[in-house]
């Protein structure tokens, strides 16, 4: 079975909780034959006493009600998701004690060849390869706040990277959600574009890092050797969509204004260096007044000092390096127009 006929199901991941968090294929559950506690018991006993004694304590410690609780969920996922697989980490003996209870049950299921390490070797092989790349990419630029996320949505031919990040790509761009590991990100990342049936394809302009995620190499390089679209927003307007975003909305969803202001002098410290320590101080001071008094105006202000004297001659920087790659810059509707033509 291939990867893209993988990622058209919901199999069980059999592995224990903390390996599930690890890293997993892409959309698959987590019914554990050995929950996190048994299997580091088991693990202490291989050590130990060898694979007999281990195998021994496993099933001592999955017998009677608890077998049969784990049998019951791995068949109410069989029979509402026809055509997944089991797995484990090599596709070894907890996949094949798995498939041997449920056969015992008159359940048939398949088992995923290698396990999670045989599909994860394959995802980094995609990568690494060059097949993937043989679609014409697009990459939409802007500015910090120009709404580039907002556009590239509109089109069934994006990948949302920040989106499968789960994370807005800036040093202030970390959600309320914690990010998922930078393996979990690369499977997501690939099925969604294996998955994505048009031979074009719309990105975000990125840093090779957002947040905990990396990109690859090969996919960064792809992306840093595409065309690009630049949505021109001005200054005020840029503004006005982080003000929403990232005060009105988020202090919507705070607990506590407080939480969110540390958040982001938080965020700020992790620039500290390459702001310059007086740029620093008068940003920091103004993130402090503006929870304080509640004030949208100085809000603005702190926002206004980021963009003009730190993201906008970053990213502009970074334009001029790459204008003979501009093959179109305007504002929100233009920017729309050009790439629905692109996609007719």
């Amino acid at each position: 079975m291939d990867l893209l006929n993988i990622s058209k199901f919901s199999h069980i991941d059999l592995r224990s909780e903390n390996e599930f968090e690890k890293g997993t294929i892409p959309n698959s559950i987590n019914l554990p034959i050995l929950k996190n506690d048994e299997f580091q018991a088991v693990g202490k006993e291989y050590k130990i006493h060898g694979q007999e004694a281990a195998m021994k304590l496993g099933l001592e410690l999955t017998s009677g009600s608890t077998k049969e609780d784990r049998i019951k969920g791995w068949e109410t996922h069989i029979n509402s998701n026809i055509g997944c697989s089991i797995f484990c980490f090599r596709g070894g003996l907890r996949s094949q004690l798995a498939q041997e209870w449920l056969s015992e049950k008159k359940i048939n299921v398949d088992r995923l060849a290698g396990g999670y390490k045989n599909i994860r070797n394959k995802i980094l092989e995609q990568f690494i390869g060059t097949q993937i790349y043989r679609k014409k990419w697009f990459i939409l630029g802007g500015l910090t706040g120009s709404g580039k996320t907002v556009l590239l949505n509109k089109f069934n031919q994006a990948i949302d990277i920040e989106g499968l990040a789960n994370h807005r790509g800036s040093a202030f761009g970390r959600t309320n959600i914690l990010q998922s590991t930078c393996a979990n990100f690369e499977n997501k990342l690939l099925f969604n574009y294996l998955n994505n049936a048009s031979s074009q394809i719309l990105l975000e302009d990125e840093s090779r890092t957002i947040g905990k995620a990396t990109l690859p190499n090969n996919w960064y390089s792809k992306m840093q050797n595409s065309k690009l679209i630049v949505m021109d927003i001005d200054i005020e307007e840029r503004i006005t969509n982080i003000v929403n975003e990232y005060i009105v909305l988020a202090l919507e969803d705070a607990i506590n204004p407080i939480f969110l202001m540390e958040k982001y002098l938080f965020a700020l410290k992790k620039i500290k260096k390459r702001l310059g320590g007086e740029l620093y101080e008068k940003i920091y001071q103004l993130i402090e007044d503006a929870f304080k008094s509640e004030s949208e105006l100085k809000h603005r202000a702190w926002i206004y000092e980021l963009l003009h004297n730190y993201y906008d001659p970053m990213y502009n920087h970074k334009l001029e390096i790459r204008k003979k790659d501009i093959l179109h810059r305007g504002n929100y509707g233009s920017c729309f127009n050009y790439i629905h033509s692109i996609f007719l």
